[in-house]
This record gives structure tokens, sequence and C-alpha cells, in this order.
């Protein structure tokens, strides 16, 4: 697998040991000679693809189905959510009046990024035997990917462009031409404008750019060209809202978002209203506190995002007081830097007890998250809204057969996966760097691990501190910890060997 360089003791790659393995013909050579990979993926794509519309031919949606499909019938600039994935459920509808091509396009987005990501680790981490054929089972023909695929829901675009974008960070690192930049970034902005919190994924771009072979100034200006991708739609973003809702803010959901892990604490602990100056604030606790002295009992101690969706919940009632004139989606958008100030309010004034309520109940969700949208189709539910009845040209408004059964052997078992590369990626990775195993590998593959460590680290702090745990938000890690797992267990079992081998 890997040979020693006798200068340094470190183990290379074979098909890296001249500067540039494209160049060589090694990356060429590999997909050639792996080439039935390909032919064997196409083939359970397509009949993946297939069966999936024989069973499910209306896919699943949920409430943030209907925002999205709403504002892509409406053509609206703004939405409740970021707007791209309604912009592309519009594009899809060019090529069907269905939401077939849409679907496929899920799909098809998740088969090139996880084949991708199959041919890259196999090529780096020189995966072979069981292993690699594991890795293409999980990765390629596990029926998960499909499924997941079958809601109307940018996760999918996102968790795939993700694996695709992380992937893409070892051949910035490895070969730094322009074009495999230029791809990173693109995907980078594509990703932020579906879903904001890749908010800290520029950090990974600039350490990958960083360990470039580059000259300063094109690292700085690739840098600069990643933050100003960002800066810039978001700009744009908050003078839309401006334009329409007449608050120049960024995204209202994330006020929303802090005033709802505020209320585990209000909820669970009683706060003096003297204590917070803004009078707006004030008067914002002293609401919710009088909500929690009536309904306290009915409401879950689980960390959710109840009170920002629920009809019932203290944050929509205090909106729809404010309501009156000027509409539902304005006053969302009014009322958003209130909520975000008072959810810091609370949440910096009382650290402890929102680690009791929020933070800890949340690490229990993230250890074992909960399948949420994946437990059911259509959230059992048999009727598909109107907005999208409409718009996909559906002849009936009546879903297809639920089949739980089905559903239980796809994706009952993903939440377990999960825990269980967490378990062995983090032991292992351990294992990997105290036994100061890294040392006889290249530095392109520690440095590769190094961002996979800190993109492990950020999305667990992020989800743990901020946003209730799911398992639909942990996807994008599954996939990219499958091969590296993979390879920590070939390293482990290559010095169990070596051991073995020097008793003998």
């Amino acid at each position: 697998m890997f040979v020693s360089d006798n200068n340094s003791g470190r183990l290379s790659l074979p098909h890296m040991k001249g500067d540039s393995a494209i160049e060589n013909g090694g990356w060429k050579a590999f997909t050639w000679q792996n080439k039935h990979y390909l032919w064997i993926a196409l083939l359970a794509g397509i009949t993946h693809f297939i069966i999936l519309r024989w069973l499910y031919p209306v896919p699943s949606y949920f409430a943030d189905s209907f925002t999205y499909v709403g504002a892509a019938a409406n053509n609206q600039p703004i939405s409740f959510r970021p707007i791209f994935y309604s912009k592309l459920i519009q594009f899809f509808r060019l090529l069907s009046t269905s939401e077939l091509a849409l679907i496929a396009g899920q799909y098809g987005s998740w088969w090139l990024a996880n084949l991708f990501l199959f041919f890259t680790s196999c090529y780096f981490f020189l995966l072979k035997g069981w292993k690699k054929y594991l890795l293409f089972a999980l990765l390629i023909l596990h029926p998960f990917w499909v499924f997941s695929s079958n809601y109307i829901s940018s996760d999918t675009f996102f968790n795939s462009l993700t694996v695709a974008w992380f992937t893409l960070l070892i051949w910035v690192m490895h070969k730094p031409k322009w074009y495999i930049i230029s791809l990173h970034l693109w995907l980078l902005l594509m990703i932020f404008m579906l879903r904001y919190n890749a908010v800290y994924f520029p950090i990974f771009t600039a350490v990958a750019i960083l360990f470039a072979t580059l000259s300063t100034w094109k690292k700085l200006a690739y840098i600069l060209v990643a933050v100003a991708f960002v800066f810039s739609f978001i700009e744009y973003t908050s003078r839309q809202t401006e334009k329409l809702v007449g608050t120049k803010i960024f995204t209202g959901f994330s006020g929303w978002q802090y005033a709802n892990n505020a209320l585990h604490v209000v909820r669970n602990k009683k706060i003096d209203p003297s204590t917070i100056e803004n009078q707006k604030v004030r008067e914002l606790l002293v609401f919710n506190q009088s909500f929690f002295n009536t309904y306290k009992d009915s409401i879950t101690t689980k960390a959710s995002a109840w009170y920002m969706w629920h009809p019932q919940s203290p944050l929509k009632l205090y909106l729809r007081q404010h309501n009156a004139k000027a509409g539902f989606f304005r006053t969302w958008n009014e009322l958003a830097p209130l909520y975000g100030k008072f959810g810091k309010t609370i949440i910096l004034q009382n650290p402890v007890a929102y680690i009791q309520h929020f933070v800890v109940p949340n690490l229990g969700e993230y250890v074992l998250p909960r399948l949420e949208l994946y437990d059911t189709y259509f959230e059992d539910v048999d009727t598909v809204a109107a907005v999208a009845t409409k718009y996909f040209n559906y002849k009936s408004n009546k879903v297809s057969k639920h089949r739980p059964a089905l559903y239980t052997a796809v994706f009952g078992h993903s939440n377990w996966l999960f825990l269980v590369l967490n378990v062995m990626g983090v032991g292992l990775g351990c294992w990997y760097y105290f036994s100061k195993q890294y040392r006889k590998y290249p530095k392109l593959i520690n440095r590769f691990l190094l961002c996979f460590a800190l993109f492990f680290l950020a999305n667990f702090f992020f989800i743990v501190l901020l946003a209730p745990s799911v398992l639909r938000y942990h996807v994008p890690i599954i996939a990219l910890a499958i091969p590296i797992v993979l390879f920590l267990i070939t390293t482990f079992t290559n010095r169990k060997n070596e051991a073995a081998g020097s008793v003998v």
C-alpha cells in the first residue's frame, strides 16, 4: 500500500511520487483500472431511482416543503428560509412540469458526490479488499441515499454539495489548479445559499488554500474571493429584505432560533425582569413568563425548535399581537432583531441554565439523533397541499402508500451508524495521533484528516450549542466519516500486524 521514504521514514503514496499525480497519469490510470465500479454504480443508481419512483411517485413533503414550493410558485425574491432552493425548484420545473426532474437532480447530486468521494478516498487512502467493497456498498449501494433524496427539501442538495466541496479540499491541497479551486469556491457559494449555517465553511477553504503549494499572493487572492462570495450574498440578501419588509437583516431565522433556544431557559428558571436593561426585551420576557405560568406542563422538555414553529408557541402568539396591519411575513422579519436580542440576552446572562436545559439535552440528541423526517413518509399525512398540487400538476392530491416497514428498513439503523462512526472515529483518531502514527503518512493525508477533525468539531459545537439535533443535519458527516474510519482501521490493523511480526 504505502512505501517508505528512505530520507524521512515517512510513508508515501506510490502514485504521488511525482510532482503531479494527474500529469503522471496516476489519477487517469487509477480511474481506468476501477471503471467497473463506475458501471456498477451507474446501474445501481438507475435501478434505485426506478424502484423509488415506482414505490413513491409522489415525493415526501413536510411543512418547509410547501414554503419552498410557494416561494417558487410566486417567484419570491426572499422567503422564511434561504431562497436558493426555491430557485432550483423553478429551474428543474423547466425540465419537467412534475417534480420528477427535481428528485432526479437531487439523487443525481448524491450519486455524483458519493462516487467522487469513493474514488478520491480509494486513490489517496489506498483502500483495498473488504474495506473498498464496504465503502462502495455504504456510499453507492445503500438505499439511504435515494430515499433521503425523495423529499422536497434543501437538505439533499446541501448535504451532497457539502460532501463534494469537502472532498475537493484534498485536491486543492494536492493539486491547486485554478479550475479545481474555482469549482471548490462555486460549491462553497451554492452551499451557503442553500443553508446559512455554512457561514463557517470558508474557514476550511482558507485552511486548504494555505496548505496548498501556491504563491502568497495567489493564496490571499483565493481566500479573499471566498470571503467576497459569502459577504456579497449576505449584503444582497439584506438589501432585498429591507426593500420588501423594511428591515435590513440577512435572515430572520437566526433571531427566531436564538429566542427559541432561550425559552428553554425561561421555561425552567425564574428570571427577574428587572435584571434586563432593554425595555422591549424585558416586556418580551414578561410575556413569555406569563405563557409558561399557564402552559408549562404541556410543553416538551426536549431541546427542540417547537417555540419557532408551533402555532401556539409564545413566540407565535406574540407575533400575532403585532400582526394586524403588517402581515405575517413582514412581522416575522420585523420581530427577528428583537427576538435575537432577547435570546442572546437570556443565554448570556444565564449560561449555566442554558447548558443545563438546552445544551445537555441536545447533547443527548446528538449522540443518538432522532430520525425526524426520516421516520415516516410524508409525516403520515395522506394529502398534498394545494400549492404543490397545482405547481407540480398532480392529477390528485392523494399520496402513495406509506410502507412504514420499508422506511424502518432503510432509515431505522442510520442514527446507530452515526453513533458507531462517532465512537470509532474519535477513538481511532486519538490513537492515530497519540501513538504518533501520523509520522508514517504523507503530509497531505494528515492535513486532510486535520481538516476533517476540525470540521467534525465545528459541526458538533454548532449543533449542540445552537440547533436542535436531528439526523438529517449529520448526513454529510456520516458520508465523509465512512472512508476516514476505514482508513484508520487500515492503519490500526497494519500496526497490529507489524507488532505481531516483530514478536515472531
